[in-house]
């Protein structure tokens, strides 16, 4: 049973991730191995403050050595764990790992324009809809709401 005085730290596994040491899985007891929570790890490993150049590429050996069959190897904890060391830089620095967490919101619950978008572009993402309806003025999406065919009283109805 874990409790709190033998509890595994989770900025000790990401230094340790950082460090690239890969030998810290086969130091670890059965109880603190049980401890790792590797999904979760996953969203803090790709998450480093830094330049934007280290975020990026952070991000990119994340979803490439770590995320791409993430699930296909989840009852290989050891390779996980060598996966996770992998996306470390090789300058083995301590870094901070920030938490992202869920965006759970629906954007366009409030916005007549946003709602529109969504509905004309169903292919787009919540944040792409979202980013569209700050560029764009709701003169812009009237205008594009006419280019598509639309009569003046459908778009007084939807905008």
């Amino acid at each position: 049973m874990v409790n709190k005085a033998n509890k595994l730290p989770i900025k000790d596994i990401l230094a340790a991730i950082d460090m690239k040491a890969t030998n810290v899985w086969d130091d670890l007891s059965d109880d603190e191995r049980k401890q790792v929570g590797f999904y979760l790890l996953n969203r803090y490993a790709s998450a480093v403050k830094g330049s934007r150049e280290k975020q990026e590429l952070t991000i990119l050996k994340t979803n490439e050595y770590y995320n791409k069959n993430f699930f296909t190897l989840s009852k290989h904890k050891k390779l996980l764990w060598l996966l996770l060391c992998a996306t470390s830089d090789d300058d083995k620095t301590i870094k901070w790992h920030e938490w992202i967490g869920y965006k759970f919101k629906d954007g366009t619950g409030k916005n007549k324009t946003a709602k529109f978008l969504k509905e004309v572009f169903k292919n787009l993402k919540e944040d792409e809809i979202e980013l569209l309806s700050k560029i764009n003025s709701a003169k812009d999406i009237k205008a594009y709401a006419e280019e598509m065919g639309m009569t003046k009283e459908v778009i007084k109805k939807k905008l």
